[in-house]
């Protein structure tokens, strides 16, 4: 699968706020720099955990689905890229939000997994977000 299509099944699950679907697209061990400060997770249950908290903060901000741009898109070798995203959220009865998200991927038994994003660029909202766990959240979008 091409990177585009990937990230094009990320939308998707990621516009339905669907957890299962967003977590299909993640291998462990996994970071995520929020704000400049650096989190790992190193199993699926807690990644899960964070991603389902995250997203249910989401639907509260009256997310109602997401769309995106590739910015940048950086093949290293067969097995691994780097990616930015510029996304936009609307929301219902809300401005939307737009913010970038950088993506480090490789590949994993020769499907595309996010290990790693930095999420940057965000919204005021998103810059307040309530932490689900002694850790940031991660970015879904």
């Amino acid at each position: 699968m091409s990177l585009e299509a990937f990230f094009e099944q990320y939308r998707q699950g990621y516009s339905q706020l669907d957890a299962d679907a967003v977590m299909s697209h993640f291998t462990v061990p996994f970071t995520a720099i929020h704000h400049g400060d650096l989190a790992c997770w190193q199993d699926m249950y807690s990644l899960r955990a964070t991603t389902s908290a995250l997203l249910e903060w989401y639907s509260a901000q009256g997310f109602a689905g997401a769309a995106y741009q590739v910015e940048s898109l950086l093949p290293m070798g067969n097995d691994a890229a780097s990616a930015t995203l510029l996304w936009t959220v609307a929301r219902n009865g809300q401005p939307p939000w737009r913010y970038r998200t950088g993506y480090h991927l490789k590949r994993t038994a020769g499907q595309w997994k996010i290990y790693g994003v930095v999420q940057y660029d965000t919204t005021p909202e998103q810059q307040t977000m309530a932490q689900p766990s002694s850790q940031p959240p991660v970015e879904a979008g």
